[in-house]
């Protein structure tokens, strides 16, 4: 009896010959094991973290009508890998015998076996766009390159291509610098300029942060990212999120857990998954030898959830993190850069023309310029000579972030991004900066000596009053003062400055002091030096 159909007999429809290869699995296990490895094609699987994974790309369309595509990792286990692998080949016990399927059993001992391994390329790294990476060539020299779409095998990356970028079209700097200035010009940086985000420390520390996450392939480990902000709605986690957003599209954020062993689980996990960043939301304290740990450490083992099992992997995943008026320790602030936040007036009451939202980083159009804008100032940076503007120094354990990232940052005309923080009294914490910035009003009043009037003392004492006055204006009190009576922590802060010598907005050097009468405390504020030419 003719298996055809009829169509197929009388030549309506054609005849499909099945073209896959086909295993027999009357012979020892080796041999199936072999024989599948061999006629596995290119690209079909991939060894990831020590397991199988397949990878591919899905397109769907958003609510504006775009389409858009994500990356999709599958993990491939026995059971699995039973349907998976019939799209490649089939099994028989000989050649009359009929087709089967291949047991869950016979799928372990193939899975298992080392033939297949060997046959399977192994991936160090899944990124959803490519990204640039150093190449080699004839005689040695390095050059920069992109990497292609799917699997290197110099890099052992594996780029898919969810926002295709031309890398062919380079953008001037200055048309890129006037881009990112328009996009940031409403975030309040504490150390705002007059004039372009070129000039502002945390804007440079944001850019850093930005191209170090375009530039991973070039540079080994980052330092951890702080946004800090003065209070609530100043936009911390929608800056982390924008420089995530050109590679990852709307990033995930998750809130700081309840202590250091729920932190450690979070962290081990997402390692674990091969996150290539975390980024915490809201964090609370920075008093973690968790974060300590894996802000620095090259390597990271632990025990795995719910079982015996060690799991030893470079960590490559950077620690992002937002909160407010975070007090930061030396060990935190060696290993960071700190973008500061500081809104005068209550950010939640702030009317913005054109807000920027999240909505935005899910967008392949605004992901794609995103992407060639770094692209342009990286090769602006290459088409230089590569040259180290920044030393390798400037943030020991983070030698190749600051040579390579420092360097393309500063290139593009921008300070330094590991400029020193401004002089803070609690060990640069967003409490010191208000203080400074309240010795400094303060300090500002004294007006200096003139011909009119040439006998102008240069100190002046504020009774606490004054320096609540002077506060409450630049809306420093909620930020310096804690507890219900505030007069009274704004003397334990001030407290602490007490012989310190500053400098005013002029360049005068001035001393504060603190002094005692029967009624209350004076702050008295000497001025010691002639303004800074």
């Amino acid at each position: 009896m003719s298996d055809l159909t009829t169509a197929q007999i009388l030549g309506a429809a054609p005849v499909m010959v099945d073209g896959r290869p086909n295993i027999r699995t009357n012979q020892q296990v080796s041999l199936i094991a072999q024989a599948v490895a061999d006629n596995l094609p290119s690209g079909a699987l991939y060894r990831y973290h020590d397991e199988y994974v397949t990878i591919s790309t899905i397109k769907s369309t958003n609510q504006d009508g775009e389409t858009t595509t994500e990356l999709e990792k599958r993990p491939m286990d026995p059971r699995r890998f039973t349907t998976w692998i019939e799209q490649y080949m089939t099994f028989s016990a000989g050649p009359e015998d009929p087709v089967e399927s291949m047991g869950k059993n016979m799928a372990e001992l193939i899975l298992a076996s080392d033939y297949l391994r060997a046959a399977v390329p192994e991936i160090a790294e899944i990124m959803p766009v490519r990204l640039p990476a150093w190449g080699v060539g004839p005689k040695g020299e390095r050059f920069l390159r992109i990497l292609p779409a799917g699997y290197d095998p110099a890099t052992r990356i594996y780029s898919a291509e969810t926002v295709a970028w031309d890398a062919n079209k380079v953008w001037p700097v200055a048309a890129v610098l006037r881009a990112m200035n328009k996009a940031l010009e409403s975030f309040p940086w504490a150390e705002k300029a007059a004039g372009p985000i070129t000039h502002i420390r945390s804007a440079s520390c944001f850019m850093a942060y930005m191209l170090g996450q375009f530039c991973r392939h070039l540079i080994g480990r980052q330092p951890m990212i702080l946004i800090i902000g003065n209070q609530p709605g100043t936009g911390k986690t929608l800056l982390a999120k924008f420089a995530l957003g050109p590679i990852y599209g709307v990033p995930n954020a998750t809130p700081f857990p309840k202590d250091d062993a729920a932190l450690q689980k979070l962290l081990f996990t997402k390692l674990i998954s091969g996150a290539p960043y975390v980024l915490i939301d809201d964090l609370i304290n920075l008093s973690s030898t968790t974060l300590n740990q894996y802000a620095t450490s090259e390597a990271i083992s632990d025990r795995v959830l719910g079982g015996n099992k060690e799991f030893c992997g470079v960590n490559r995943m950077q620690i992002v993190s937002t909160g407010n008026n975070l007090t930061v320790t030396p060990d935190i602030e060696r290993r960071s850069l700190i973008i500061d936040l500081f809104d005068v007036c209550k950010s939640v009451e702030k009317n913005i023309a054109n807000p920027l939202t999240e909505k935005v980083f899910s967008r392949p159009q605004w992901r794609r310029e995103m992407l060639m804008a770094l692209w342009s100032l990286v090769w602006h940076w290459n088409e230089q000579g590569c040259p180290s503007v920044c030393s390798a120094s400037a943030m020991p354990s983070f030698e190749g972030f600051s040579e390579v990232v420092g360097s393309i940052v500063m290139t593009a005309g921008f300070i330094s991004p590991f400029t020193k923080r401004p002089a803070t009294t609690d060990g640069g914490d967003v409490r010191g900066n208000a203080l400074e910035r309240l010795l400094v009003a303060l300090a500002d009043k004294i007006q200096p000596a003139t011909p009119e009037a040439p006998h102008t003392q240069l100190t002046h004492l504020y009774t606490v009053e004054d320096v609540m006055g002077v506060a409450g204006a630049l809306g420093l009190v909620d930020i310096i003062c804690s507890g219900k009576n505030q007069n009274q922590s704004m003397g334990h802060q001030l407290r602490k400055l007490k012989g310190r010598q500053f400098v005013d907005s002029s360049g005068r050097v001035f001393t504060f002091g603190r002094r005692e009468d029967a009624v209350s405390s004076q702050y008295n504020v000497v001025i010691l030096s002639e303004p800074r030419m």
